[in-house]
């Protein structure tokens, strides 16, 4: 495995699902080990795969709050939650845009002063 290790679930019917998350932003879905999703993101990302005939969903967001900062994961078979890690609310990309805006405006006005 490559990363960091930041969910792990076991299923009914034994079968590990792992995610970890690398320096170089991929995060990576395993199986029992095996590799079954690759995805480069800084923060939202979203892996789907498929196993044992059902789809699985393994989301991960940016937990945001005044009083923790890390990552909320949700793991879903089909529509069904199987597990939910942080806050549900999602941070919405608008908030992420005005944040880096207002963050950039200030330095900004630090470097020019």
């Amino acid at each position: 495995m490559i990363g960091t290790k930041l969910l792990s679930y076991k299923l009914e019917d034994g079968t590990l699902i792992e995610l970890t998350n690398a320096l170089s932003g991929y995060g990576r879905v395993y199986v029992n080990g095996n590799e079954v999703s690759k995805q480069r993101g800084f923060g939202m990302e979203t892996h789907v795969f498929n196993h044992s005939g059902s789809e699985f969903q393994v989301s991960v967001w940016p937990l945001i709050s005044m009083h923790a900062w890390g990552f909320s994961i949700e793991l879903k078979k089909g529509d069904e939650r199987l597990m939910l890690y942080g806050k549900e609310n999602k941070v919405r990309p608008w908030y992420i845009f005005f944040a880096a805006l207002i963050i950039g405006v200030i330095l900004g006005v630090l470097i020019n002063l």
